[in-house]
C-alpha cells in the first residue's frame, strides 16, 4: 500500500496494532499477516503516534477493561480526537512528543516482536 492510506485502511491498521494493548496473549503472526501490505514506516508511525497513545492506558490498570479487542469505531474516534488536539495546541504537541518518546522506550519489546513477525511474512 502506498503511503497515503484511505480511511478504511487507516482504521484496519489501527485495529490490528491495538491488539498489543489488550489483556490477552498477542498473536503477532496473525497481526503481521494483516499488516504485510503496509510499509514498515507507516506501521511504526501508526503504532507509536496513533495507537499507543490511545490504548496504552489499558495496560496500566490492575484489571484492564479491554481484554479481547478494542472497538474499531471507538479507536478511530479516540485517535481522531488526539489528532485534533495536537493540531489545535502547541502545548499538546509538546506533551505528546514527550509521551511518544516514552512509549518508544517502554514498548520497544512489543515493536520488536511486530518487526520480527513482519520479517517472517516476507
Amino acid at each position: 500500500m502506498g503511503s497515503v492510506l484511505t480511511r478504511e485502511e487507516q482504521v484496519r491498521l489501527w485495529e490490528a496494532l491495538s491488539d498489543v494493548f489488550v489483556d490477552n496473549a498477542v498473536d503477532y503472526v496473525s497481526m503481521a499477516a494483516s499488516l504485510k501490505d503496509y510499509e514498515l514506516s507507516t506501521i511504526e508511525t501508526a503504532f507509536f503516534v496513533d495507537v499507543a497513545p490511545a490504548c496504552y492506558s489499558n495496560l496500566q490498570t490492575a484489571i484492564p477493561p479491554i481484554w479481547t479487542a478494542f472497538d474499531s469505531a471507538w479507536l478511530a474516534e479516540t485517535i481522531d480526537r488526539i489528532h485534533k488536539a495536537r493540531r489545535s495546541s502547541s502545548l499538546r504537541r509538546l506533551r505528546d512528543s514527550a509521551f511518544i518518546a516514552y512509549l518508544r522506550y517502554r514498548l520497544k519489546p512489543e515493536w520488536q516482536r511486530i518487526e520480527m513477525a513482519l520479517d517472517q511474512q516476507k
